[in-house]
């Protein structure tokens, strides 16, 4: 199994799988694609996608070409996901909210993360050492919650860059 590979044996990847092979070959190799956290090669893509290589390759070069994914190896070719196109088009959707919205959603992260700092004792989840507030059998739920927290802090840095964007005189979205 490659990274992005559905879990064996699993109805929710059989289901993918079959909704994957009734999709045209553009659909396939850009659903792929999304799933390409580590360079693969044309071949492998065509594979994960059911289709030829050449097929692939003409999908992936437009897909580049939009900034979907990255060329990171020309001979072979290799591609990978580009992550700050995705990163762009959540921000996008974001700034399709009200400002309303907007400040509800980090008024409520804003408390989730200061539970967080007064669970943990420290101001941030790199800070904490996951040994000093668990027994061993509870590692994982303290790791799970600091993980947590680093979702958490990425999307106030995202609302807050969108909010920001939109209190910009500059912008001429929705007034702030």
């Amino acid at each position: 199994m490659t990274v992005g590979d559905p879990p064996a044996n699993s109805e929710l990847a059989k289901g993918f799988s079959e909704e994957l092979t009734s999709a045209p070959a553009d659909e396939r190799v850009y659903r792929v694609a999304l799933q390409l956290y580590e360079p693969a090669g044309v071949s492998e893509i065509a594979e994960r996608a059911s289709c030829a290589p050449d097929t692939a390759r003409r999908h992936l070069n437009r897909l580049a070409d939009i900034g979907v994914v990255e060329l990171v190896s020309e001979t072979p070719a290799a591609y990978v996901r580009n992550e700050s196109y995705f990163e762009w088009r959540l921000r996008e959707r974001l700034a399709s909210q009200s400002m309303r919205d907007l400040r509800e959603t980090l008024a409520d992260l804003a408390s989730q993360e200061q539970a967080l700092r007064e669970q943990f004792g420290a101001d941030a989840p790199g800070a904490v050492d996951a040994l000093d507030h668990a027994d061993y059998d509870d590692i994982e739920d303290v790791w799970l919650a600091l993980s947590e927290w680093q979702t958490v802090r990425r999307r106030i840095e995202r609302l807050e860059a969108v909010r920001q964007k939109r209190s910009d005189p500059s912008f001429e979205g929705e007034p702030a």
